[in-house]
């Protein structure tokens, strides 16, 4: 269920008060919520004084019942209040992800409504790293993040001094995620997925390669 309320703010250009809906949560019965949630509209007001825009930030439960799944957006520090309430929501049978920024929640949303797996978004991410490893060699790099498009969607690359764009091959998403389908199997039920939990997992299977050998 959506749960809107209504809050308060000074506009701090103008001074003028003003009001603006804040969600608790958020599910797709609201034809705008996956739209805003991409742009960051969801999150944005706009002074109707002087037309000042401001970006506001808060905590949000979205319920995507289309792609059954539930992504989370909490400050870090109530992260393991969000694993705890989260644990109903999976033992029925839906997915959970849980992110600690605005950035993180857009991504996700904008991944699961391109029909594609996160995990292997993620896994792609590190693969292309290593690809353009002397391209970005000497650039601080700060963040990737999936850009959707019906005809090619694309990977950015944040750096301190300014973007790149790779496009996403979708055959090379397509072999990742045959190549890795049994270990994506066992991680269903993770609940945090982003760059650090693909290294972790190709750092297990790395480990659990020379313990063979």
């Amino acid at each position: 269920m959506s749960m809107p309320h209504r809050e308060k703010i000074k506009c701090p250009k103008c001074g003028k008060e003003l009001e603006y809906t804040m969600w608790q949560s958020i599910n797709t019965q609201m034809e705008f919520a996956i739209p805003d949630i991409i742009s960051g509209k969801l999150f944005e007001v706009i002074c109707d004084g002087c037309g000042q825009k401001l970006h506001m930030m808060y905590p949000i439960l979205f319920n995507d019942m289309i792609h059954n799944i539930m992504i989370n957006y909490v400050m870090p520090e109530h992260v393991d209040d969000a694993i705890k309430a989260s644990e109903i929501s999976k033992s029925l049978g839906c997915r959970i992800r849980i992110v600690t920024s605005q950035e993180s929640l857009r991504e996700k949303t904008a991944i699961i409504n391109s029909g594609l797996d996160d995990r292997v978004v993620e896994l792609f991410k590190v693969f292309s790293m290593g690809q353009i490893a002397d391209q970005i060699e000497g650039r601080n790099l700060k963040a990737m993040y999936f850009l959707p498009d019906e005809k090619q969607p694309r990977m950015e690359f944040a750096f301190e001094d300014g973007t790149g764009f790779i496009d996403i091959v979708m055959d090379g998403y397509y072999h990742l995620e045959e190549e890795f389908s049994e270990l994506l199997a066992d991680t269903e039920d993770d609940m945090f997925i982003d760059q650090q939990w693909a290294l972790d997992l190709l750092n297990s299977l790395k480990q659990e390669e020379e313990n063979e050998t």
